[in-house]
């Protein structure tokens, strides 16, 4: 079954659109868009500004992290080379006995 077409339609059915607005509706002026415009690019300067703030803390916090794993790596081999010379030590017979005073 075919719908009726109407006549201002020129025969074919125009789909509904929310999003447009009717004619009775006021368009906003020329200003009032610019300042859209504008308050949208300020918008969007601050958060780039931020991002770059973010974005140099960041890097602070990846460079402090770099040196505290350099820091530990280098306790650990000097932990390391302790405990291998205080094992060599015991098997030799080297190594510093505790006190017997008590």
């Amino acid at each position: 079954m075919e719908c009726p077409k109407s006549a201002d339609q020129g025969g074919e059915m125009a789909p509904k659109n929310e999003n447009n607005p009717s004619p009775n509706k006021s368009y906003e002026s020329k200003n009032e868009i610019e300042n859209v415009v504008e308050s949208d690019l300020a918008e969007f300067e601050s958060v780039n500004d931020s991002l770059d703030e973010l974005s140099t803390a960041l890097d602070f916090m990846e460079q402090r992290t770099d040196n505290i794993m350099a820091q530990l790596k280098e306790l650990l081999h000097s932990n390391r080379e302790i405990r291998q010379s205080l094992a060599v030590a015991n098997t030799t017979g080297t190594g510093v006995q505790p006190s017997q005073s008590e």
